[in-house]
């Protein structure tokens, strides 16, 4: 640990962990660009149905310490019991990950507060009893009104009682802070981005015979419309055959495969490829010219950050905050499940791909996304509220 810097508890509704290895990454990643200014510990806890004892796992990962605790998911039969020990064995396993991490630190001078619900319950415990500051990063899409998310009564309480507890809420977009102002929270706002790694994320030259197009995502249809492409790319696969696609991500490539195979989309055009590390996804990027993303709803997505610090121009829907990210110097924008218009905008794409200034791309977004400029932002946040 670094000497004469802050002690900050990352408090994380979600999270990596052994049952959800890409949850919360991007949490992971803000924590990462924070270590360089701060001491991070993060803390994390995970129910799980068959769980014989809580398992406690602890690590230095790249600069923060990371303690989550697994333990036994309740599973009695009335909702309102059923609630009370959910809220009993949460608080429990998030005081013995805190008195772990309390352990490496003696004392920590700021909690910060990942996705407010419902690790939030604890940081107002914190607050209550150790007297411990606490500031939100928001990532939520359920805030959104286009979602199909929504909040029970009790959670819609606690969110607003937790949020105005906050020295400051952090949305990750404009939209975001938007949806929670609609929302009803009331407190102070600064908007900070996601962010990527450009020691991983770096781009190089790239020359392709055909304009090769990128899909990285979930792969949940009703999210990121994996459908609505596929039919779009047999329509511009009957124009032309100067493009390929490449559809990868964590969820069930083989269902869209076949989707791919019954709609008779060429074989040379679709490659479906699986889950990748951050480091397989740059690798990726760096293969091809740009990316594709037809989500039904986001907010501000990292993938789409990534892309942009690669130097690929994005197309996308507009939705969320991804309009905050586009511009016409870097992408196109089109409407949610327009697939005319995705049709047109892709041909439009491939015919003027050299147009776009890889290198200006970069830049551009390196000064937005990268480690530096976010981390320095929460860090001089820390400062204010810490002295």
């Amino acid at each position: 640990m670094k000497e004469n810097k802050p002690n900050i508890l990352f408090l994380a509704s979600w999270y990596p962990n052994t049952e959800s290895p890409q949850a919360g990454n991007f949490i992971q990643q803000h924590a990462r660009a924070i270590s360089e200014y701060a001491n991070i510990a993060v803390i994390h806890v995970v129910a799980i149905t068959n769980l014989p004892k809580t398992k406690i796992t602890t690590e230095w990962n790249n600069g923060i310490y990371e303690v989550i605790v697994y333990y036994k998911k309740s599973n009695t039969t009335f909702p309102i019991l059923t609630l009370y020990n959910k809220a009993k064995k949460q608080k429990e396993a998030y005081n013995t990950a805190y008195q772990i991490a309390l352990k490496e630190f003696k004392q920590f001078n700021l909690v910060h507060l990942n996705v407010v619900y419902p690790a939030g319950l604890f940081a107002l415990h914190l607050k209550a009893t150790h007297r411990i500051p606490f500031i939100i990063t928001e990532h939520w899409t359920a805030f959104q009104k286009t979602t199909q998310n929504s909040f029970s009564v009790i959670e819609k309480y606690f969110i607003k009682k937790i949020t105005c507890q906050a020295k400051i809420i952090c949305p990750v977009s404009n939209d975001l802070k938007n949806a929670l102002i609609d929302f009803g929270i009331k407190n102070k706002f600064r908007v900070i981005p996601n962010v990527v790694n450009t020691s991983i994320f770096q781009p190089k030259a790239n020359e392709n015979e055909k304009v090769e197009i990128l899909h990285i995502s979930n792969l949940k249809d009703e999210h990121k419309n994996i459908s609505g492409i596929l039919n779009v790319i047999l329509n511009l696969s009957s124009q032309r055959d100067d493009f390929t696609l490449t559809i990868a991500g964590n969820g069930d490539t083989d269902k869209f495969r076949k989707q791919a195979e019954a709609l008779s989309i060429p074989k040379d055009i679709i490659h479906f490829e699986g889950e990748k590390t951050a480091e397989e996804v740059a690798q990726l990027m760096n293969k091809n010219d740009a990316f594709l993303l037809f989500s039904n709803y986001e907010n501000l997505p990292c993938v789409i950050a990534e892309s942009l610090v690669m130097g690929l121009p994005v197309l996308s829907t507009d939705v969320g905050g991804i309009s905050e990210m586009i511009t016409e110097d870097n992408g196109i924008l089109v409407s949610k499940g327009n697939e005319n218009e995705l049709l047109k905008e892709l041909n439009n794409l491939i015919d003027n791909i050299n147009n776009y200034k890889s290198t200006a791309i970069a830049n551009k977004a390196k000064e937005i996304y990268s480690y530096k400029t976010v981390g320095k932002n929460y860090f001089s946040i820390y400062e204010s509220i810490l002295n």
